[in-house]
């Protein structure tokens, strides 16, 4: 693409033996050393620049003139460098021009004084952004491409691939800082839209990279040192901002510093920078190129005589330094006499100013490629490397001199991407609100008004009926609130589904989520409190007052509902107390971005409406601790009163389902906020499982009533059925006749009719005695009968209570408690009702009949004892029947009672 400029100086060949009459000397400053050691790049780097003034001296660039190199070390220090300008200027030899340095902080040291001496400075290797300043460095040349100098180069591989977004993210040093004003500029010139410009320290770039990623922009040009390029991919691995949405742009650094790293392990790293691009000099020449002097970049290698390993990356600018002030002395000299040169004064700026101009127009084929300049950059050729499977690939070389990005050069391999697509730059967000179905609410309002008119019919069976024994027993009172309270949760079940797609009245949408939190907090306390008040009445009766009457008030309906009150009282303090300090409101909240599959540049940013509160958990919290403690407690008396027989008031079993079905479902809706993102279905579930465990609670509690109601089967006989009893023709009879039961009382009683026996033989065997012993005069007999004690006569079998038999002929009086004629009615129901209040109950053990039997008989021996004698005819015997009063529950008392 460049012509050999060999022939346009007409430079002749190479002879030996020439002889020069002036010598003029060129001051070289080099970094041949640090405080670490020799520096064997620096070595190379002065081995390339005397290459460069032999190949000079050789083919006569400066007719009649003798070039010569002045080096010395400045150890990349600026007092040392300026140090060795100031040795050579007050020597005894004139210098024309400086080369150097290769350190940009002692190169910009230089160049702030060579205006004072009229001393023109070409640097091989300083590539700070700084230096591009021709008001402060109006002699400063360099035949290294700054960072600026690639721009060119980036923004012709991001029009490449129609990006038009791109962000910077720079170190807060001034050389990059810098390079990225630059940047940015002409990105604005080329219609590419800088969305941010990031810089960062070293202590806050994990920081600014999270503001970086929020402004979701994928092109990222980063300028930053190679110390701090590991920290900042550590931090970008752990952000996930790698991969196939972003593309990140580099400045080559030409050290291997991803292989390493302190901050995270090496293969996290390696994932980091995985297609990362990086963008350098170019320094070679296209193939069968040859550079001005005639050599190629192999020939040049081979004459430095320096290990390959050494060879500096910027020896080639080294050669081409030489060359280009060389070339620039020539043009000087031309139609000018012999031992211009040597005329040159620090005083006099005349021949500086020449030197000036003839770089702007300067141009030739350098060992390092094309060498041309923009002010005081060079403008060289590019090389675009992407990092692929942790090595190195050339994916693009840029020609500067016509703007050309070629991606098919010899050396180019295929670039890839993550996924093998194109990264997008950004992409275009489009808001959209998600709102629940119509259908969908509809179904859910279908069923919440099924429940609701569910709940008026059972409402209207509980007052028709709360006269009768199985909805009287069951508190038809609370059962109204309990109806209240469902009907109310169906009410929130509908408002549930209200949002801006099915909004069919105004209403603030804020207020619409306190309404919801009340009314389903009202209702749950209206339905369950409700029942746990039933529960709590009949567990302090069965519980606490089995032996006692109850004098309780609290056992009343008046009571009991205003222990419902309190319970609303407390959801309405909670709420109003929310409201107060945190109140509820309306937001939107944003579900995963949906991508367009015909457009990667287009993506749909679902929202949805929810409600919240700066603290919205802890009022949650605070609410379901509260119905917790309450399920709690009503579960604790169900239990209690599980083993309670009467069907209308023991609702335990169905409190249980009850319960079960509240925790399902509240389970269900905590579980289903973690799938918030799919907010049809979570509606629906939501809504579905909140109506059924409604209706399964409102089914339990008023099905089995109804079914006593309308087969018939009223439960004026409850309470006897929980003893075992059933009632025919106005007569209690056991349910099941128990042969077990049957076995032990006739035990019993063959027990106490043996005792008796014993008793009546020991009484006669005295008679007979005293018999024996008296005479037959009336004095004889009044002491007799002074003398006899008289005892209780075996109560007759028509007195005593009979016990049950298996055989038809074996105790002729059967336990029977119906009427019989020859009685009197009173008396005789008044027993027979007393003795089967002594019997009924669970079966005795034997242990129990024992202990009954021998305490009869010793109460009824202590009677006599203490019973006054008395005079009567011979052979007169008294008899007394006792009986013993029955134990009335008092239990069933209460029942009765309530």
């Amino acid at each position: 693409m460049f012509k050999n400029y060999r022939n346009y100086f007409k430079i002749p060949n190479l002879q030996n033996g020439s002889s020069y009459n002036d010598d003029i000397y060129i001051l070289g400053l080099f970094e041949l050393s640090t405080k670490w050691g020799v520096r064997e790049e620096g070595l190379s780097e002065l081995a390339a620049a005397n290459l460069a003034i032999e190949h000079v001296n050789k083919f006569q660039i400066l007719p009649g003139y003798s070039l010569k190199l002045m080096a010395n070390d400045t150890k990349c220090d600026p007092g040392v460098g300026v140090d060795n300008f100031f040795h050579a200027i007050y020597s005894n030899k004139v210098v024309l021009m400086v080369l150097g340095s290769g350190c940009s902080n002692v190169t910009e040291s230089l160049a702030n004084i060579m205006s004072y001496w009229n001393i023109l400075q070409v640097s091989y290797g300083s590539t700070s952004p700084i230096l591009s300043d021709r008001n402060r460095f109006p002699l400063f040349f360099r035949t290294v491409a700054p960072d600026s100098s690639h721009n060119a180069a980036r923004i012709s591989f991001i029009k490449h691939f129609g990006w038009k977004m791109v962000a910077t993210f720079n170190l807060s040093q001034q050389p990059f800082q810098l390079s990225s004003n630059r940047f940015v500029r002409e990105l604005e010139a080329s219609d590419v839209y800088c969305v941010a410009m990031i810089t960062f320290s070293m202590e806050n770039y994990k920081e600014q990279l999270r503001v970086l990623k929020e402004r979701d922009t994928r092109i990222i040009i980063g300028g930053f040192s190679e110390k701090m390029a590991p920290k900042i991919f550590c931090e970008v691995y752990n952000l996930k901002m790698y991969g196939k949405d972003y593309v990140w742009i580099l400045q080559d650094q030409n050290g291997i510093w991803w292989e390493n790293s302190k901050e995270c392990n090496t293969e996290a790293l390696r994932k980091a920078v995985e297609g990362v691009v990086l963008v350098s000099d170019y320094n070679y020449l296209s193939h069968n190129e040859t550079a001005i002097s005639g050599i190629s970049n192999i020939e040049f290698e081979e004459q430095l005589n320096i290990s390959k390993i050494n060879v500096s990356k910027h020896a080639p600018q080294t050669y081409d330094a030489i060359w280009t002030m060389a070339l620039i002395l020539r043009e000087s000299t031309l139609c000018k006499h012999s031992g211009y040169l040597t005329k040159f004064n620090y005083n006099n700026p005349d021949m500086v100013k020449k030197f000036v101009t003839s770089m702007a127009s300067l141009k030739f084929i350098g060992i390092s490629g094309p060498v041309k300049f923009d002010g005081a950059d060079r403008i060289g050729n590019s090389i675009l490397k992407q990092l692929q499977n942790g090595n190195l690939s050339t994916v693009a070389i840029y020609y500067a001199e016509n703007g050309f990005l070629d991606f098919e050069c010899l050396q180019c391999s295929n670039i890839k991407w993550h996924g093998g697509e194109t990264p997008i730059d950004q992409r275009i967000l489009k808001f959209r609100l998600v709102t629940i179905p119509k259908l969908a609410f509809f179904v859910v309002f279908g069923f919440a008004t099924f429940g609701i008119i569910l709940s008026m019919v059972l409402l209207y069976f509980n007052l028709h009926f709360k006269k009768r024994h199985a909805f009287k027993l069951s508190s038809p009172r609370l059962n109204n609130f309990v109806v209240f309270g469902c009907i109310l949760v169906y009410l929130a079940v509908v408002f549930l589904g209200f949002d801006q797609g099915n909004a069919f009245f105004d209403i603030n949408q804020s207020h619409l989520c306190t309404i919801r939190v009340y009314l389903f907090s009202t209702g749950f306390s209206l339905t369950f409190g409700s029942i746990f008040a039933k529960t709590y009445r009949v567990h302090r009766i069965f519980t606490y007052s089995a032996t006692s009457l109850i004098k309780d008030k609290l056992l009343k309906d008046k009571q009991l509902i205003a222990l419902i009150c309190v319970l609303l009282i407390i959801d309405g303090a909670i709420v109003l107390l929310w409201i107060m300090v945190d109140p509820l409101k309306k937001t939107l909240k944003d579900l995963p971005i949906e991508i367009n599959l015909e457009n990667k540049g287009l993506a749909y940013q679902p929202q949805v409406e929810v409600c919240r509160s700066e603290n919205t958990t802890g009022w949650f919290v605070v609410i379901y601790s509260y119905k917790g403690f309450l399920l709690i407690m009503g579960v604790y008396m169900a239990w209690e009163t599980r083993h309670i027989k009467i069907p209308s008031l023991n609702d335990s079993k169905y409190i249980g389902i009850c319960v079960y079905s509240v925790v399902s479902s509240s389970t269900v809706v905590l579980l289903l906020n973690f799938l918030s993102d799919y907010t049809t279905v979570s509606f629906l579930v939501t809504s579905l499982s909140i109506l059924a465990s409604t209706t399964i609670t409102l089914l339990l509690l008023f099905t089995p009533k109804l079914r006593a109601v309308l087969s018939e089967s009223d439960g004026e006989n409850s309470i006897a059925q929980s003893m075992g009893l059933k009632i025919e023709y106005n007569t209690r009879r056991f349910l099941i006749e128990d042969h077990r039961e049957v076995l032990y009382r006739i035990e019993v009683q063959n027990k106490v009719y043996k005792t008796e026996l014993e008793t009546l033989d020991k009484e006669i065997a005295r008679l007979e005695q005293l018999l024996k012993s008296s005479t037959a005069d009336s004095t004889g007999k009044d002491q007799v009968c002074k003398g006899i004690v008289f005892l209780p006569v075996p109560i007759s079998s028509q007195f005593r209570a009979s016990w049950p038999s298996t055989h038809s002929n074996g105790f002729k009086n059967q336990f029977l408690s119906e009427k019989e004629l020859h009685e009197p009615p009173n008396e005789q129901k008044l027993k027979i009702c007393d003795r089967l209040k002594g019997f009924f109950g669970s079966i005795p053990s034997m242990w129990m009949f024992n202990f009954v039997h021998e305490k009869t008989i010793g109460d009824g021996v202590d009677k006599n004892e203490k019973r006054e004698t008395k005079s009567f005819p011979e052979g007169c015997i008294r008899s007394e029947i006792i009986e013993m009063s029955p134990i009335r529950s008092a239990a069933s008392y209460e029942v009765g009672r309530y």
